[in-house]
């Protein structure tokens, strides 16, 4: 039996893929699960990198390998969306679009901006989220009220020179807030807020945020 090739062909028909077996004689339609929008790299949350998504293998052509299988396309913004390229501000007054920040910089306040850029929101949002108790990129992403803090750290020498550079999330805040600095010192009764291991509560203005930030990130103790 003949195994499909992998090359993909594109045709003017919404939501579908072309397939030939090997002999190039025989097409196969296949459901892409949202046609040439599947097809867009897709920003991903947690490391602000763009991915794509779709394409695979049509078992009517023949036996599939179990990696081609289809997995979920996630929910995740658009790169190259409307919200790229604008300033904070701006980018602020889109209920699509959300902040993103650099960590460090808004910790150790040394930075001459924190301002990493602006990206669409997911595009599943959700209005309640709670953006202190936000653990991970996607959380922090379904809501334009949370601004998401990024490490914006040099790419590492290895691989092509032109690869994306991943920018790791570190925390979530409500947007127009700070996450505080990890050794300044308490004044106020407030209670600390019990944050996950390898993170400490911020303090800011002598109370504490509510934000809790990874010790690799802690500003350096006087």
């Amino acid at each position: 039996m003949q195994r499909l090739s992998y090359v993909l062909f594109p045709v003017a028909l919404s939501g579908c893929v072309l397939f030939f077996d090997d002999g190039g004689q025989t097409p196969c339609l296949e459901d892409t699960r949202g046609g040439a929008e599947v097809q867009a790299a897709l920003r991903n949350p947690e490391a602000l990198t763009c991915e794509s998504f779709g394409g695979g293998c049509n078992e009517q052509c023949g036996p599939c390998p179990a990696e081609t299988a289809f997995a979920p396309i996630p929910s995740w913004g658009i790169c190259g969306s409307s919200c790229e390229g604008l300033g904070e501000t701006d980018c602020a007054a889109r209920a699509d679009c959300r902040v993103v920040k650099d960590a460090r910089c808004m910790i150790s306040l040394d930075c001459a901006t924190d301002f990493i850029g602006c990206f669409p929101t997911d595009n599943f949002t959700v209005p309640d989220v709670d953006c202190h108790a936000a653990r991970d990129g996607f959380t922090c992403s379904q809501s334009n009220a949370c601004t998401a803090l990024h490490t914006n750290d040099p790419c590492p020498a290895a691989g092509a020179l032109d690869a994306p550079c991943p920018r790791p999330f570190a925390l979530c805040i409500p947007e127009g807030t700070s996450p505080g600095r990890c050794f300044d010192e308490v004044l106020c009764d407030r209670v600390a807020p019990s944050c996950p291991e390898g993170t400490v509560p911020g303090v800011e203005n002598g109370c504490y945020t509510d934000a809790c930030i990874p010790k690799d990130l802690c500003e350096q103790a006087l």
